[in-house]
């Protein structure tokens, strides 16, 4: 059997704390990973993240961790060749509740001969928010469904000092906002070499999301 540190893992990578966080603790694990891959999912509205796509390049290069940008408008036939040809061993994500996308990447994973390490599955999610940020981790608020949290809260900064706060004033949005009440980017964390600075250059407003388009100072 292989020892951990010669496994081959990439990350499900999108900038946001969920996916960083699942990163972090497989590396913890001992699990190198050196592949990230950004998925341009295919749904009608936009991606906060994948609006912010040039943000998330340049973590990846601070990182300097290698990044595939899969662009899933075409079907899910890129994602297993880019799986299949960075010959790893593991794919981590970081989803927590949405067994439908779980079960959607055990697929993939399975046509690629990768398995699908997922941390954060199955967790309490203000547990689980609560100790994301008491990691070490900080994240601006990019993007809000205004049918669960006002505009307001973008641009705001979650880290140790400020989750209590946000927690108290959520109503009921999900704490991680995994039913899409909030989108973050992280601004630091243990894996970062330094922090991230940004501004916004552009808000935009589609259906009932309203985002940030970021430029990084």
């Amino acid at each position: 059997m292989h020892s951990k540190a010669r496994i081959a893992a990439a990350g499900l990578f999108s900038g946001g704390k969920d996916s960083l966080y699942a990163i972090y603790l497989a590396e913890r694990e001992g699990i190198k990973i050196e592949h990230l891959i950004c998925l341009i999912p295919s749904f009608p509205v936009p991606s906060p993240h994948a609006e912010n796509i040039e943000a998330i390049k340049f973590i990846a290069k601070s990182m300097r961790r290698k990044l595939a940008i899969v662009d899933l408008h075409g079907g899910a036939d890129e994602f297993i060749n880019v799986l299949r040809s960075l010959n790893v061993d593991i794919l981590v994500a970081g989803d927590v509740c949405i067994e439908e996308h779980k079960s959607w990447l055990e697929k993939i994973c399975k046509e690629a001969n990768v398995t699908l390490l997922e941390p954060l599955f199955g967790r309490d999610t203000t547990k689980l928010f609560r100790e994301i940020f008491n990691s070490g981790f900080e994240a601006e608020i990019i993007g809000v469904d205004t049918r669960y949290l006002e505009e307001e809260w973008l641009g705001f900064t979650l880290n140790k000092e400020t989750a209590a706060d946000f927690l108290s004033r959520v109503g009921y949005a999900d704490p991680l906002g995994e039913n899409g009440e909030y989108h973050t980017l992280v601004t630091n964390c243990p894996l970062y070499p330094k922090p991230l600075r940004t501004k916004p250059a552009k808000k935009v407003t589609a259906d009932n999301i309203t985002y940030l388009i970021l430029s990084i100072v």
